[in-house]
This record gives C-alpha cells, sequence and structure tokens, in this order.
C-alpha cells in the first residue's frame, strides 16, 4: 500500500471512466453505477434485505449476501486494477462505495482468504486488504481469522464443482473471534457463491451466531 501511494503521488491515478486525476473512480462515475436489486444470491429471486430465500436455506448457511454492483464495466475495471496491477488503493475506493451497504452489526467483518498461490503472485490478498479499508470506514472491527488450505482453480468452474472443490478449504483459527457473534464475510467478486458458502460453513462449525457477506461485484 506505501509502494502505491508514492506513485499515485508521482503519476496521479486516474478515473477509470471519466479520466479526472486523483482518484481510480470519481464521485460522479461511481454515482452512475446501478444498484443490485435486493435478492437471494442462490436463485436470484427477489428478497428482503438481500436474504437468502425460503426455497434456499437448507443449501447454505449464509444468512444474506449483499453485492454492491454488477461487475462489468466500471466495476469490473476497478477490481482489475486492485487484482492485476498493483493498484492498493482501489480497495480503498471499493471500501468507501460498499461502507453504506454494512448492516448493523454486533460482531465483526472476516475476508475470504485468497489463494496462496494468487497472494504471492500479487503481493498481497486484495481480500484483506478490502476488509481492512472498509473497517477504517464503518469502524467494525476485522478479525483475518480464516485459513485456505486448497489451492484448486476456481475461475470457470460451476457451482457444483467449486463446492465439491472447497469442501474443507477453510478453517477458522480463531474461532473465540467469531463465537456467538454475526460475521460479516468480505471479498471482491462473487460468482457461483460457493466459496462464500464454504467460508461460511468453517465460520458455523467455529461458532458464530449468523454469517452474512458482503462483496463488492456480482458477476
Amino acid at each position: 500500500m506505501l509502494l502505491d501511494s508514492l506513485l499515485a503521488r508521482i503519476a496521479p491515478h486516474e478515473c477509470l471512466g471519466c479520466g479526472a486525476e486523483g482518484c481510480l473512480l470519481c464521485p460522479a462515475c461511481a454515482g452512475a453505477l446501478a444498484p443490485i436489486l435486493s435478492r437471494c444470491f442462490r436463485c436470484r429471486r427477489i428478497t428482503e434485505d438481500y436474504r437468502v430465500c425460503s426455497a434456499c436455506r437448507k443449501q447454505t448457511v449464509l444468512y444474506g449476501v449483499r453485492p454492491f454492483a454488477h461487475y462489468d464495466g466500471l466495476v469490473k475495471a476497478l477490481v482489475w486494477k486492485l487484482k492485476f496491477t498493483g493498484a492498493q488503493a482501489a480497495a480503498v475506493e471499493m471500501a468507501q462505495l460498499m461502507k453504506m451497504s454494512v448492516p448493523g452489526l454486533n460482531g465483526v467483518l472476516v475476508p475470504v482468504p485468497t489463494a496462496t498461490s494468487r497472494v504471492r503472485g500479487r503481493g498481497y490478498d486484495q481480500a484483506v486488504l478490502l476488509t481492512r479499508a472498509l473497517s477504517r470506514e464503518t469502524g467494525y472491527p476485522s478479525v483475518n481469522c480464516l485459513r485456505r488450505y486448497g489451492q484448486d482453480e476456481q475461475v470457470g468452474a460451476g457451482r457444483e464443482r467449486r463446492s465439491k472443490q472447497l469442501q474443507g478449504v477453510y478453517r477458522c483459527a480463531s474461532p473465540s473471534s467469531v463465537r456467538g457473534k454475526h460475521v460479516v464475510l468480505v471479498d471482491d467478486v462473487l460468482t457461483t457463491g460457493a466459496t462464500l458458502d464454504a467460508a461460511a460453513r468453517a465460520l458455523k462449525l467455529a461458532g458464530a451466531a449468523r454469517i452474512s457477506a458482503l462483496v463488492f461485484a456480482q458477476a
């Protein structure tokens, strides 16, 4: 993050939408993003407050998943900047956009760990950066308590295949930090939801009372 800040002073970021200097997504372009309707993340049925619908509750331990925007256009470009160009400042801008979506909670924010191979390649875990930034923006505590042990590639896999690949992949290293609390998982992109579900199951085993999720974009 320090290196990115230094580079930004030398060559300031430009808005991905209009080219305005000083940020990756200016307020005007951010304000034009279309919100996602409240719906169940599994079947896309319209629900209240982004909760899992009654038909899908038997399939997941997640209470609800709230995405900020659709994974296309400027949103996709911002995520790409964070994940593939080293622009860690994007995590801060994403958190500023997401902060109003954080539900009131008596609990903690927890990042969904990225595969270790990806973290080594990037030099950082984008979900951890996003969660820390969101914690600063909202004042809610963050706990990096999940560990990922599998390295299978998830890109392009369907929900069933992803679910099989992710069985037992996550472990909670600090059950006392989530026991009896409302935990909000944080990640950058939601595709099938299998990753979030696997992480939520690990937290449930650790004693979390309720598990929701907040993601920047939904594919």
